[in-house]
């Protein structure tokens, strides 16, 4: 039993030590290739609430304020409903809208209605979640629809026995599928990767706590125009 565990924490560091030095690369390979543009340090902290009518359906609520220019003032606020059906015990088709101005920098709302598919699996070892999600934005002074493609991995890997902490990975890359005018270019929009501890306080409340590297493309020559660092805390409350 010993030696069972102490493999399995070996296991454990080579995982951390792998996703740690993979980001390093990525980062470093941006400054030397593909970025040239803006950096920003931010906070992001989001609340969901997931709440069950019947077996079969739920409900989806999220609060996401954003505080970017180096923390100094809220440049984005989230918010976002949703209504689901499980389809089956790991997989739920949602439907939802959210309202999402931007502050800075100037004042542009922005509505939204979605579409996602989400898939979420539990194994011995890990625990897995995938969502995928189309959205069609309505965007203060764009004509049109703009349409965009988006979709997230995140895996959990238990750090003890009782399965309380865990190592959280988790990547969204996003594409614009049309070009509006004065709205988003077709194309590659931006990648989200996200790495940190995950801790369940109980039964109702689960929280995310980590470094989030967004990677954004504005259209100019490069493919990465903007980083954003993130300070990501992340609240997960069952009803």
């Amino acid at each position: 039993m010993s030696f069972s565990i102490r493999i399995v924490n070996l296991g454990h560091r080579y995982v951390i030590f792998t996703l740690i030095f993979s980001l390093i690369l990525f980062m470093a390979d941006l400054k030397r290739t593909a970025y040239a543009g803006s950096e920003d340090f931010q906070i992001w902290s989001p609340v969901y609430l997931t709440n069950s009518f019947t077996d079969n359906i739920q409900g989806w609520y999220e609060v996401q304020p954003r505080f970017g220019e180096n923390v100094s003032q809220v440049n984005q606020l989230l918010l976002r409903t949703a209504l689901g059906y499980r389809i089956t015990k790991n997989l739920a088709l949602w439907q939802g809208y959210a309202w999402t101005p931007s502050f800075e920098p100037e004042f542009v709302s922005e509505n939204r209605i979605y579409q996602q598919l989400v898939y979420a699996q539990g194994f011995p070892a890990v625990d897995v979640m995938s969502r995928t999600r189309l959205e069609q934005r309505w965007i203060q002074h764009v004509p049109g629809t703009a349409v965009r493609f988006r979709t997230l991995l995140r895996s959990r890997l238990p750090l003890d026995n009782s399965r309380l902490w865990g190592l959280v990975t988790q990547n969204e890359i996003f594409f614009n599928l049309n070009s509006p005018t004065n709205g988003p270019e077709g194309g590659f929009d931006q990648n989200r990767f996200f790495l940190g501890l995950n801790k369940k306080i109980n039964k109702y409340l689960s929280v995310d706590g980590g470094y989030q590297l967004q990677a954004i493309n504005t259209g100019e020559s490069s493919l990465f125009n903007t980083l954003n660092h993130i300070l990501l805390l992340q609240f997960f409350l069952n009803g």
